[in-house]
């Protein structure tokens, strides 16, 4: 079907899912007389309705229909007011799609086509007809209005609102499609739209204004990404249907039980004779089987039945996919809802930030938001919000993430802060919480007070706050006895059910599928390497634009010869004389004139460490004493300390290092990566772990000597004294250590591995030496992997602009809180500072910074705190 930016019928009617009345009701006299429409639009819409028009002057003639235009159901012709057809505009090629239409803006005239309910309409056609009351109204969606018969909770004003299109919306809509897909001079039609659309600033501000309704379905396909997985799947939606009809599933059974509960208010879910019963049943029970690690999760089915009001079957069940693989995290729909669970601390903590008073208000009547709250980010809003709502709040969230669950959560509170500071009664208060979405009147107030109280939320911090929440979720399971499988590493990713199929003798003789697998792996190096390029470019930008000592620095890779001959050098490489330096961890108030002031984060330069407890340093040309417990050490052995790469001073280099530079990083060691056995795990951090042990065991034994020496008599405090490979060895052994006794999972390891060789400035060197252990890499890898090819080479002189830059990164900073300061003396052994249970970063001591200093103070009679 045609789209075209010169006539809002055709835009109207480009999402081919609306009615005869809905491409009428944006026309207006006169609106149609300056050219000539493509005939496809209309004969598109209703071929699928059993009709073809005979020439394209009769599409026009249909085009040109007044507001007040009206099916005339006799012989099913759109007519002109008051006028009966002098012969049928439309020709009949069998029986039409259903005879009876919704009327505008009347009962299912905002649902899909193929779900119009033709027993309901009929019968409501009938009474309008004798002027009867029918025994039950419907609105748009479908949902019954009678409150005496339990219907949906909406207010009155969003009921009396009809779901209407702007015109003037639908026709920016269609221009921006015009402009950014149609590179033909022909129709634009969706077959030439992109899959996905590619994200603006145009396109944002379009999704924010609302998708119009009629193109609803296919913006959500192209936005969420359904379209994408429906295209490059290699199993067919029909094919996952044959496979999951069997009755025997786990998950059958429970599907089957939820069926009538779902939307159980809906005439089109109601019953087991109503239309959408059979698809649901279909898209769920598909689901189940292409994700067996997931099966069947009840908040599945809402989502679901909300999509096939609008969308047709298959269309729905690649949304779904799109979801679950990458709106929401992997474990979200899982047995555990490990990641749902997440999720809820992750929005305790945004509130603690965003909402302070609130927070304070739900821990002093001991209400936990997550009782209310796990359901809300379970449906994503379906079921929770009325129908016109839920639209707006779905057009932003298939663009800009999962973020947008948090956003109108925060938004939703906010709106309400008031309301919910004032009650103090604790059933009160969980009742008021619980119906705050039903109170919602105006979409767009609580969008744009989502914009205003969380706009500044991003996926990346989201996804920071994921890992670290996730990691604390695993350990409360493991603490209480639950078993949770493979979902116990908190892995990232959703696993398919995969059907291979053996190619026939014509296949291998006569297709070129070889040499599009080559062109496909080729195509995936190149954008592994353009990506894991870009990241490392943030990072250097980042630093840039923060510190003017490395606005002059080149970052552009060198890839000659000689650069890799100089790399050990510069490890090597120490910065003799200078005076060591500290990092203030908190606010210490000058009282004497022979003390030292200072602000936390502010960089002191150490003059003496003769005292154990009290300390000489000096900052802006002054000099005193200060306690030691106060300040924490700086690495500047080959390096100069740079707030830009601490992470306890800026979020922002975490999530440029975790959020971006580790999963690019992450892809490059999967590359090529043999298949596990069964039984076995595949993981790049086996690989890491397995080769850093082989480089040492040539001399095992002087190996461990030195690094035991080095521990005791911290001799690379001064100078760096073990190999890049002796220092590889025990970043591994360390991280074992402090990750596994939180059971923490291999992905998080792999982060926190890449943290270390930041903060050491050897990341580079490592991957060198990791590419260099053949008899490993030859176990591990295929034959063109990038580990397993000179390909690992441009990826090390890449990571080698990063040598330059000083970072200070908090490598346990994914682990709960109590391990961060049990285990914490392991990760002193390699020069990263440990946090407290608050994340503040404090010396050795694991007591807290004011009693901790209490015997200090006594000792050398400083000042008489209150203590």
């Amino acid at each position: 079907m045609p789209i075209s930016t010169k006539f809002a019928s055709e835009a109207v009617n480009s999402a081919d899912k609306i009615s005869c009345f809905e491409m009428a009701k944006v026309l207006a006299p006169g609106q149609l007389v300056k050219s000539s429409i493509a005939p496809g639009l209309l004969q598109g819409y209703y071929a699928k309705r059993g009709y073809s028009f005979e020439d394209e002057d009769e599409a026009r003639n249909i085009s040109k229909v007044y507001k007040s235009g009206r099916l005339d159901k006799d012989i099913g012709v759109l007519v002109k007011p008051g006028e009966r057809s002098s012969g049928p505009l439309l020709v009949q090629l069998g029986k039409p799609l259903g005879s009876f239409f919704p009327p505008a803006h009347g009962p299912f005239s905002a649902l899909t086509p193929s779900m119009w309910p033709q027993d309901i309409l009929s019968v409501l056609t009938q009474s309008e007809k004798y002027r009867l009351s029918p025994e039950f109204r419907y609105d748009e969606f479908g949902f019954r209005e009678d409150r005496e018969d339990d219907a949906e909770p909406n207010s009155i004003q969003l009921l009396s609102e009809p779901l209407n299109d702007d015109p003037n919306l639908v026709l920016r809509w269609v221009a921006h499609l015009e402009f950014t897909c149609n590179h033909d001079l022909g129709d634009l039609t969706w077959d030439k739209v992109d899959n996905i659309l590619p994200k603006s600033e145009k396109l944002r501000t379009l999704v924010r204004e609302g998708i119009p309704h009629c193109m609803r379905p296919q913006i959500w396909s192209r936005l969420g990404g359904g379209r994408l997985k429906q295209v490059r799947s290699e199993i067919s939606y029909v094919e996952i249907v044959k496979n999951s009809m069997d009755d025997n599933m786990i998950s059958a059974r429970q599907i089957e039980k939820d069926l009538l509960r779902t939307l159980p208010n809906n005439a089109l879910f109601s019953s087991s004779l109503s239309y959408g019963v059979p698809r649901l049943r279909r898209v769920l029970r598909g689901l189940a089987w292409l994700y067996p690690e997931i099966g069947y999760c009840q908040g599945m089915g809402t989502i679901v039945a909300t999509f096939l009001l609008f969308m047709e079957e298959e269309e729905t069940f690649w949304m779904m996919a799109a979801i679950i693989e990458d709106v929401v995290p992997a474990s979200y729909y899982t047995n555990s809802l490990l990641g749902l669970q997440a999720d809820q601390k992750v929005l305790r903590h945004l509130v603690m930030n965003y909402l302070p008073e609130i927070d304070i208000h739900l821990k002093e009547h001991d209400i936990e938001l997550s009782l209310v709250t796990l359901h809300w980010f379970l449906t994503l809003f379906s079921g929770v919000f009325h129908m016109k709502v839920l639209l707006r709040v779905w057009d932003q969230l298939f663009y800009d993430g999962s973020v947008v669950l948090f956003q109108v959560t925060l938004g939703l509170l906010k709106m309400n802060e008031a309301q919910i500071l004032r009650q103090q009664n604790t059933a009160e208060i969980f009742n008021l919480l619980s119906k705050l979405p039903e109170m919602v009147t105006d979409v767009e107030k609580v969008l744009q007070m989502a914009t205003k109280t969380a706009g500044s939320l991003t996926e990346v911090l989201v996804e920071t706050q994921r890992r670290k929440q996730l990691v604390a979720v695993i350990e409360e399971h493991k603490s209480k006895g639950h078993h949770l499988d493979s979902e116990g590493t908190g892995k990232q990713v959703v696993n398919r059910r995969q059907m291979r199929r053996p190619k026939s003798m014509m296949n291998l003789f006569f297709s070129g599928s070889d040499l599009e697998t080559v062109k496909v792996k080729n195509i995936q190096q190149t954008e592994a390497i353009t990506d894991l390029r870009d990241s490392v470019q943030q990072i250097a930008r980042h630093f840039q634009a923060t510190e003017k000592k490395y606005r002059s620095l080149t970052i552009t890779a060198d890839y000659s010869l000689e650069s890799h001959q100089k790399d050990h050098e510069r490890y090597l490489k120490i910065a003799r004389n200078r005076r060591r330096r500290a990092k203030a961890l908190l606010d210490f108030e000058r009282h004497d004139e022979d003390e030292l002031g200072f602000k936390k984060n502010d960089v002191i330069t150490i003059i003496s460490m003769k005292d154990e407890h009290c300390w000489v340093g000096e900052l802006n040309g002054v000099r005193g004493w200060f306690p030691a417990k106060f300040v924490e050490l700086l690495d500047e052995r080959s390096k100069q300390y740079s707030q830009a790469g601490d992470d306890s001073v800026t979020d922002t280099i975490t999530d440029l290092v975790r959020g971006h530079l580790c999963p690019n990083l992450d892809k490059f060691f999967r590359h090529g990566m043999k298949q596990a056995m069964i039984g076995n795990e595949c993981h790049p951090w086996l690989f890491i772990e397995e080769a850093s042990v082989k480089e040492v065991e040539k001399d095992f034994n002087s190996v461990y000597s030195r690094l035991v020496l080095c521990k005791t008599y911290r001799l690379d405090e001064d100078g760096k004294v073990l190999t890049p490979e002796e220092l590889l060895y025990r970043s591994v052994q360390s991280i074992n250590q402090t990750h596994e006794s939180v059971h923490v999972g291999m992905d998080a390891k792999f982060r926190s591995w890449v943290c270390l060789g930041l903060n050491e400035q050897v990341l580079h060197i490592w991957l060198e030496i990791l590419a260099s252990c053949e008899t490993v890499v030859g176990k591990w890898y295929n034959k063109g992997a990038f580990m397993n090819s000179p390909g690992w080479v441009q990826i090390k002189c890449e990571l080698r602009i990063l040598c330059e830059f000083g970072f200070n990164l908090h490598v346990n900073i994914e682990l709960p809180s109590k391990a961060n300061l049990k285990d914490s003396s392991v990760i002193q052994t390699i020069g990263i500072p440990a946090p407290n249970s608050k994340g503040e970063f404090l010396s050795s001591s694991t007591k807290p910074m004011k009693e901790g200093v209490r015997d200090l103070l006594v000792k050398h009679h400083l000042f008489s705190w209150d203590l």
